[in-house]
């Protein structure tokens, strides 16, 4: 089967993620501006557990801080990377702390962000950005981020929200204001939960969060109830197969949560959630799925259009809603 023929949809993609030592080479060749030097990531190469990726997201904190005029080079390679793929809608995850502090200059970066990247779209791939919100977020920047993202939303600036980072045992509860506001005004909520703690990471997001997709999931396969609640709730899975190999989340890809969920009829899409540091791409995940868990034709077209289905931003620029 030819991977590169299908058209995909991705919904887990942080744009931090994409950066990656050969990407750095390359847009150094090209004059663009580099916050790390190339030979500096490389040795955080490979990641192979939770602590070797932590590094490498250690060493990329030049780029998760006011670095917009940096970060439009990268996103301009991944874009060109999703085409290449035949990639027709993807939404990426954002940190607020990429743009400037000053709220004046927030906005306008912000708008001029969005306008360049409909410029990269050539009517090839739909680009729909969410904002993060870290399990750490300081109480005082959780109440200014949450008006913030829903004027931003408001603008049509962002489709939805994404609460990510390593899962510490704290509930969500804190948040629960937080994302009642955001689900009132419209947003998409995704929790990253059940990567590297058990099915309670997963009850606290559903229980506090109220989902409409849960990233990587993996725990909740230990409880069939639990199961059968996402199920039943038509809780869309983001899977990561690269990602969840890289650090240790699954031990062999053969036995892969993704496998059983399709036979389980949950809905679910396949990402590369971090490319760059886990170096895999969609057409890489294609290919595992089907060599790994046996995927063909069929499920493919399930997961296009799985993928689609969840989406947080309704209106389609460039496909037939169909």
């Amino acid at each position: 089967m030819t991977f590169a023929a299908l058209p995909k949809a991705e919904l887990h993609c942080h744009l931090i993620g994409v950066i990656s030592p050969s990407l750095l080479t390359g847009l150094r060749q090209r004059g663009d501006k580099v916050l790390i030097e190339p030979s500096a990531l490389d040795s955080a190469y490979p990641i192979c557990d939770i602590a070797s990726f932590k590094r490498w997201m250690e060493l990329t904190r030049p780029y998760q801080m006011e670095s917009l005029e940096a970060m439009y080079p990268i996103l301009s390679a991944h874009v060109s990377s999703l085409i290449e793929q035949r990639v027709v809608y993807a939404e990426i995850m954002l940190s607020p702390s990429m743009f400037p502090r000053d709220r004046s200059a927030f906005w306008k970066a912000v708008h001029a962000w969005r306008n360049w990247t409909d410029s990269l779209e050539g009517k090839q791939v739909q680009i729909e950005f969410l904002m993060i919100v870290p399990r750490t977020l300081h109480p005082d920047l959780l109440t200014r981020d949450t008006e913030t993202f829903i004027e931003l939303y408001r603008r049509g600036l962002i489709a939805g929200v994404a609460l990510v980072g390593p899962e510490n045992g704290e509930s969500l509860e804190r948040f629960v204001p937080s994302f009642a506001r955001w689900r009132e005004a419209g947003l998409g909520v995704e929790i990253h939960a059940g990567e590297h703690c058990g099915p309670e990471s997963v009850r606290d997001a559903l229980k506090y969060g109220c989902p409409s997709r849960l990233g990587h999931a993996l725990s909740a396969f230990q409880e069939p109830a639990l199961l059968e609640e996402i199920r039943r709730a038509n809780i869309h899975i983001e899977f990561c197969l690269s990602s969840n190999i890289r650090t240790a989340a699954v031990a062999h890809l053969e036995g892969h949560p993704a496998g059983r969920a399709r036979q389980l009829g949950i809905g679910f899409s396949l990402n590369t959630d971090n490319p760059g540091a886990f170096q895999c791409s969609l057409n890489g995940e294609f290919d595992l799925a089907a060599k790994a868990l046996g995927f063909g034709a069929d499920d493919f077209a399930d997961v296009f259009s799985n993928s689609l289905s969840a989406r947080f931003q309704p209106k389609l620029r460039y496909l037939n809603s169909s």
